[in-house]
């Protein structure tokens, strides 16, 4: 008798943790579904429009630069256009239908596709700029991604007022829409997502995980806070110092771009580890407040399912190019020839097999 009343015991405890697991797990997934759907923005619809590598009369006040600063916006307008070359991959090799075929892949049939993310410096009433962009390109088929981190002080044409300014300026004056158009045209890569996150939400999310650990290549203070060579711990509030400072840096925004990636690349591997399953709840509302994107929450499934385990070879490229005074303004400047050539290594592994 007292046997059988263990075991019903047992089973009943057994069925009740199922219950409290299943109950757990629902809560999480409507968590995790209620997120996506509120990060979800959608861009404008946008006809592709053929990019013209352009080039510029020399300006007659213009220096070459070996340092980076931080100087008002020029609208010098487009003054001469080059001829775009007939090498693989250049504009004159991708027609609009395979364009608009990569602006609009099909994640379930694991398409190849390109990818803006965006970290902007948001405040209350204003929109702010885009500290950091970088552009990915995604082939599942070979496992292979490029990422190309975009200098913020890059001189690009506007898409909006066919005028030159920096490429991080896209998004003040046009928002994230803009900005997806300039650094199309900037590459002749057509673009079917971007992420964008204000970097003032990551303090809460490093916060949330317990911090993240850093290897800092060289020593320096920024905003109050020291940060020494080597490894250390950070919060949220010296994580984003942390990611921020570039002037100091001799490797300007390539630099701040590495400090970012250890940055994220630790936040993300603490959220999905076993002992922060529990906090997930209080990150996935950070995100739903901080983070924006035209991926579909079935999208994000399809990339968690069919992408993420398929990419076994990430290259990193910089863009090349050299510090400028125009006009008293300063450029990071990139010839039409460099842009050809980022052009062709994305489309090359985007529509090769």
């Amino acid at each position: 008798m007292k046997r059988a009343l263990w075991i019903r015991i047992a089973i009943y405890s057994l069925l009740s943790l199922l219950v409290i697991a299943l109950l757990s797990g629902g809560y999480l997934w409507y968590s995790m579904q209620h997120t996506m759907d509120a990060m979800y923005e959608p861009l404008p619809s946008v006809k592709w429009v053929k990019p013209e590598f352009e080039s510029e009369k020399p300006p007659q006040k213009a220096e070459a630069l070996e340092r980076n600063s931080v100087i008002p916006a020029d609208t010098t307008p487009l003054v001469e256009e080059a001829k775009p070359d007939n090498k693989q991959g250049s504009a004159d090799g991708l027609d609009e239908e395979t364009a608009e075929k990569l602006r609009r892949p099909n994640l379930r049939n694991e398409d190849p596709f390109s990818m803006l993310l965006l970290g902007v410096d948001e405040r209350a009433g204003d929109r702010g700029r885009s500290d950091t962009m970088i552009l990915l390109a995604i082939q599942p088929k070979t496992g292979s991604a490029i990422a190309i981190s975009i200098p913020r002080d890059t001189r690009a044409l506007m898409p909006n007022s066919g005028k030159y300014d920096k490429i991080n300026h896209s998004y003040a004056f046009g928002g994230t829409s803009l900005a997806v158009e300039a650094v199309e045209r900037l590459f002749g890569v057509p673009i079917a997502f971007y992420m964008k996150t204000n970097m003032e939400g990551l303090v809460n999310i490093v916060d949330t995980v317990g911090g993240v650990d850093v290897d800092n290549p060289r020593a320096f203070d920024y905003e109050g806070n020291s940060f020494p060579l080597g490894a250390q711990h950070l919060d949220g509030a010296e994580a984003l110092a942390y990611s921020r400072m570039r002037k100091q840096d001799p490797q300007g925004d390539f630099g701040r771009t590495q400090r970012q990636r250890q940055v994220l690349s630790d936040a993300v591997d603490r959220v999905v580890s076993v002992n922060s399953i529990t906090k997930l709840p209080r990150v996935l509302s950070h995100l739903s407040e901080y983070v924006r994107t035209n991926l579909t929450s079935q999208n994000m499934i399809d990339l968690a399912l069919k992408y993420r385990p398929s990419i076994t070879n990430v290259e990193t490229i910089s863009v090349q190019g050299r510090g400028t005074m125009i006009n008293g303004i300063y450029y990071y400047t990139v010839t039409p020839e460099e842009r050809q050539k980022i052009q062709a290594t994305m489309l090359n592994l985007l529509i090769s097999p």
